[in-house]
């Protein structure tokens, strides 16, 4: 990206500094994607400017690049820049994460329009970690990616629930639990290896409920409530117990 970054010293304020991704080893946050359809490729930058953040859009023509588009940022940093399809297959959207805590960002879904960028987000969306992908369901994929949200809870515990853009807004995509929640109950078992927390069981049955290892579940969430104090609460532990076993039970 070295010369797209000398590209936009050229190009941004005097002042201004081009911000780094903070979940992406600091690399700087300059993106080359396809967001209007046309098949061309733009160029985005997130970018500082007398204490505030900003977003700009380039397009190039006749080999040289102009600005586009340019609209306010949030938060003091940034701290996930991707294009992906979110709304249809082949249709890039701009996922942005903007850091407004040590272990918060803002979610902000941004859709090209012929006017310009349109929010496709209704409500105030946060994250610790962000996990997007085109993720199989039943099916397989489908050419139109989710968005895997992990919500810090305690120690190296998160909650976790994965969705997809409905056409208005994120809905719960249950019907790629299977695939991701494997990803989720890995982490968890990684975690009791080394620590045998009460929560970490707890989320572990959790997951293990959304890929249907019923009595892996039923397992994981006796260990969680074998704790004198248990966390989250015993009354949670013994709801997830309950849900778990109305699977194991018959139809």
């Amino acid at each position: 990206m070295d010369e797209f970054e000398q590209l936009l010293e050229s190009i941004l304020p005097p002042s201004a500094t081009i911000l780094k991704l903070q979940n992406s080893n600091n690399r700087p946050a300059i993106l080359l994607a396809d967001i209007d359809g046309d098949r061309l490729k733009e160029l985005i930058v997130a970018y500082e400017y007398l204490g505030e953040n900003y977003l700009l859009l380039l397009k190039k023509s006749y080999n040289l690049w102009y600005p586009m588009i340019e609209i306010k940022g949030k938060g003091y940093a940034i701290t996930d820049l991707m294009a992906v399809p979110l709304t249809a297959r082949g249709v890039n959207s701009l996922v942005v994460g903007w850091q407004i805590g040590d272990i918060w960002s803002q979610l902000v879904l941004l859709q090209w329009k012929i006017y310009g960028f349109i929010n496709l987000l209704t409500k105030y969306v946060v994250y610790s970690k962000l996990f997007v992908e085109d993720m199989p369901g039943k099916y397989g994929k489908d050419g139109q990616f989710e968005l895997a949200i992990w919500l810090h809870d305690t120690g190296e515990a998160y909650k976790v629930e994965v969705y997809r853009y409905n056409g208005t807004n994120l809905t719960v995509a249950r019907d790629v639990y299977p695939y991701y929640f494997k990803k989720v109950a890995v982490y968890y078992k990684q975690l009791l290896q080394q620590n045998s927390f009460p929560y970490y069981w707890y989320y572990l049955a959790e997951a293990l409920l959304k890929t249907g290892e019923i009595n892996h579940a039923l397992t994981s969430i006796d260990m969680a409530l074998t704790f004198t104090n248990p966390y989250p609460s015993k009354e949670k532990m013994l709801e997830l117990k309950h849900e778990i076993l109305s699977k194991l039970r018959p139809t």
